[in-house]
């Protein structure tokens, strides 16, 4: 008896996580923030001063246009001002972490709050490689 009794404790403790399981945040907005990189050849975004890895001393800023969310998925645009590419990305399940990619390359994301976004990006190709982690603030929903 008190085995059953322990066992309907514990589905009932267990479906009261499962129907409190925290939605996604909400990503749909515009997030803005500058980035610096460093990077082994050109890219459309740097070019390349020398052989080698070159630390950009200019600051690029980007804006990330999330207009559409479905769940832990979502979609939108990032650009510089000057390119636009598309980008995707999923939220993991902790609801803090995920990956995004765009035309040509991937991020990693967490958030650190609702409004800000830590990101790291990276593109490995034949002619050039670009490292780089920056922080967006969200601007608007």
């Amino acid at each position: 008896m008190k085995t059953r009794m322990f066992i309907a404790v514990m589905a009932a403790v267990a479906g009261a996580s499962i129907a409190h399981a925290e939605e996604p945040p909400k990503m749909v907005g515009t997030w803005k923030g500058m980035a610096q990189a460093v990077h082994i050849g050109s890219n459309p975004y740097r070019v390349a001063e020398k052989n080698g890895p070159n630390f950009s001393s200019n600051e690029i800023e980007f804006t990330f246009a999330i207009t559409e969310q479905q769940g832990n998925r979502f979609a939108g645009t990032s650009s510089n001002g000057r390119f636009t590419e598309t980008l995707i990305g999923a939220i993991g399940g902790d609801n803090k972490t995920g990956i995004m990619t765009d035309d040509d390359g991937s991020f990693t994301f967490a958030l650190r709050d609702p409004n800000t976004l830590d990101v790291c990006y990276h593109h490995s190709f034949a002619t050039s490689r670009v490292v780089s982690c920056w922080s967006l603030k969200r601007t608007g929903t």
